[in-house]
């Protein structure tokens, strides 16, 4: 009833919406602005981290707060390294984090001295940004020279930064997004369901996300007619077309029964989730490096993805990778019948894979390896 409502207001009123937000937004950027002011550099011998979130000067959200992409990091960070304002000697950006500040925020972070870490992740490129790449480019570009040190969250994103944004010649390394693997394991999984179950997780921002997964499914049904598939997230803008789209497709393929759609969730709850599902079915073109993957992996679902971009450094033999012709400028899907055999074969063998999924997590992208690192480089930035 909420939703409606908003939908109605803002298909009637859209230059009110406009103008409200506007306003909002100035209103934000002045706080923040005022608060700016207030950034000093902390001088001693302790590593400090000031965290360039979504809301600055705010904290990251903790785990059972919401929290997606770019921001999981800092909330595992802070938990190591809490969030240090208005005094600190370490900036840490996280490239996907967006917040219209932050030129402002680095800025100020150098004139008082801070050293500046940024994680970068992916870049834009016209498959799926379009003609607005290079203005995007552009902010990732500004945040990325104010470095000091870049993690780079793949070989994938390093190729993506490289051919995009030219990076500074500063020390660099590549470091893969962490997975907490006391939380995110088999042994807090529920009884795997009946049916043959497939977990789309994350965000649907891309309509062919959800479409390549239905289709799927689809084809799924001439072996398994009991097969499901477990939706998370939101789905694309603008919702009221999502969402109509969506309710027509799951009808013109009799699928209404076999698809649930749970919303977002948050760290704490995602375990829950994705033990019930045998695996993830992971079909974002191009993908630089997916911390839902991990997350995955973790708990002992294989994964079937798309075979380019960051996923398969992080999948590896946990999973079957589509073969995908890679091209910067326009998305290419594989086939929804490739896409069902490579389910068909991970499900066939599926403790096998799950077993390896979990071990692959344990072993390259646990929690505290992925800190430990961190707290060697900030040592070696500060020069401690």
């Amino acid at each position: 009833m909420i939703n409606d409502f908003k939908n109605s207001v803002k298909r009637r009123f859209p230059n009110i919406l406009r103008l409200i937000f506007s306003l909002r937004d100035f209103l934000f950027n002045s706080i923040t602005f005022l608060k700016l002011g207030w950034l000093q550099l902390n001088t001693s011998s302790v590593i400090s981290v000031l965290y360039l979130t979504l809301n600055f000067p705010k904290r990251p959200p903790t785990r059972s707060e919401f929290s997606h992409g770019g921001t999981v990091k800092m909330t595992y960070l802070a938990e190591a390294f809490p969030h240090a304002f208005p005094s600190a000697n370490l900036l840490y950006a996280v490239s996907s984090v967006g917040n219209s500040m932050s030129s402002a925020v680095l800025a100020r972070a150098r004139k008082k001295g801070l050293r500046i870490i940024v994680n970068q992740n992916g870049v834009a490129f016209p498959a799926w940004d379009g003609a607005n790449y290079q203005e995007t480019n552009q902010s990732l570009k500004a945040i990325l020279d104010y470095s000091d040190y870049i993690i780079y969250q793949s070989r994938f994103c390093k190729l993506g930064a490289e051919r995009y944004l030219a990076p500074p010649d500063v020390p660099h390394e590549i470091i893969y997004n962490p997975v907490d693997t006391r939380l995110f394991t088999p042994e807090t999984c529920s009884k795997k369901p009946d049916n043959l179950t497939l977990l789309l997780g994350g965000n649907q921002y891309e309509k062919y996300r959800l479409e390549l997964a239905l289709e799927t499914l689809k084809v799924l049904h001439r072996d398994i007619p009991s097969a499901k598939l477990i939706v998370t997230g939101k789905l694309w803008l603008p919702y009221p077309e999502a969402e109509l789209w969506t309710k027509q497709a799951l009808k013109e393929m009799a699928l209404v029964d076999h698809v649930t759609f749970t919303g977002i969730y948050t760290q704490a709850e995602a375990p829950m989730i994705y033990s019930k599902a045998h695996l993830l079915l992971h079909t974002k073109y191009a993908d630089p490096s997916p911390g839902l993957v991990l997350e995955a992996l973790a708990l002992g679902l294989p994964v079937v993805h798309l075979g380019n971009g960051g996923v398969p450094e992080l999948v590896g033999n946990a999973g079957i990778g589509v073969p995908v012709e890679h091209d910067w400028d326009q998305v290419i899907l594989p086939d929804p019948h490739d896409m069902a055999n490579a389910v068909m074969q991970v499900y066939s063998r599926c403790e096998e894979y799950a077993e390896k999924a979990h071990q692959r997590a344990v072993e390259n992208f646990s929690l505290e390896k992925f800190t430990a690192r961190h707290t060697e480089i900030f040592a070696k930035v500060l020069d401690l």
